[in-house]
């Protein structure tokens, strides 16, 4: 999982943000403060603009919707996974299966010389199972990448889908100033009955976006990781039959096999975890739905004891 858990670290540190939730806390003192949004875009943004340009150019929609450091973070991080998976499946992948294939053409030659130069069979039999030996490693080398491919392609594509819905909510939230209290109750249970369900019911389409690329591309990973076992399964049963039992390479083989399928189930996990994760943050946007709202009618108090009303109305 380690493609995953590094993406994730950064996604969390550099795009999460505490829930901009409208409503009143309740406190008279803290009601008659009134609160400036800074992070906010001046004016209403367009809905097609903004998921268009988002859906032509990572992060396009964010620096439309006045977030530069978000649109510069998503244009970054998915252009160096895109970039890397390009690179091994158009470079480094054709490069191993041609040795692999030299070496199985090689193999082949030295088959055909066993059998015409009975004397030098020995040496012409040691030689083709090196060039056998040697490609089965180019083999799995090309395999180990195509599944890190698969996880840079499927974080990369997942990513691109969140910053989507991340402006989807940026224009939302410049043309909607929500004061509806929402049920925690109600949040709990939409998001067990469909994951994400409770980010939609409070509004929250990044964190949906989000909660979704994660559990799609380890799912995709997971998948991957599996195939990966498989061809262990199937080299290991090939390992057997030639090799003595203990070698090195049977050994190596079975260590491999228990890397992937550790590998494997840490996405199950973490798919079971952000299933957790999304139902109690659901739950929590859900209950802070009324707290440390705008006031557009307050009371502001000067040095010299007088009070004075402001009126704030959006249009």
């Amino acid at each position: 999982m380690r493609v995953g858990h590094t993406l994730l670290i950064l996604i969390f540190l550099a795009l999460y943000r505490p829930s901009a939730s409208q409503g009143h806390s309740g406190i008279a003192e803290i009601d008659s403060l009134p609160l400036r949004d800074w992070t906010g875009p001046p004016h209403p943004l367009s809905y097609a603009k903004t998921v268009t340009l988002s859906a032509l150019l990572p992060g396009a929609g964010q620096i439309y919707g006045h977030h530069p450091v978000r649109g510069g973070f998503l244009i970054g991080l998915e252009t160096l996974l895109g970039g890397l998976a390009l690179y091994s499946e158009l470079v480094d992948i054709p490069h191993w299966r041609e040795q692999a294939g030299e070496a199985l053409d090689s193999a082949d030659a030295y088959f055909i010389k066993q059998g015409r130069s009975p004397d030098s069979a020995d040496f012409f039999d040691a030689r083709r199972r090196e060039q056998i030996s040697f490609a089965r490693g180019r083999t799995q080398l090309a395999s180990q990448q195509e599944d890190l491919v698969h996880s840079q392609f499927a974080w990369a594509v997942g990513l691109h889908l969140y910053g989507i819905l991340d402006a989807a909510e940026i224009a939302y939230l410049s043309r909607h100033k929500d004061t509806r209290t929402r049920s925690v109750r109600r949040a709990m249970l939409y998001g067990m009955a469909f994951p994400g369900a409770g980010q939609i019911y409070n509004r929250r389409y990044g964190k949906f976006g989000l909660l979704w690329m994660t559990i799609g591309a380890s799912a995709i990973s997971a998948y991957s990781r599996q195939q990966m076992v498989d061809l262990l399964n199937a080299r290991l049963a090939v390992a057997r039959e030639e090799l003595p039992a203990g070698s090195s390479t049977i050994t190596e083989l079975e260590k491999d096999r228990t890397l992937y399928r550790k590998r494997r189930n840490q996405y199950f996990w973490g798919m079971a975890l952000f299933y957790v994760y999304a139902v109690l943050d659901g739950m929590v946007d859900a209950s802070l739905s009324d707290f440390d709202a705008p006031s557009h009618f307050a009371f502001e108090a000067h040095p010299d004891g007088t009070l004075a009303a402001s009126l704030s109305l959006p249009f």
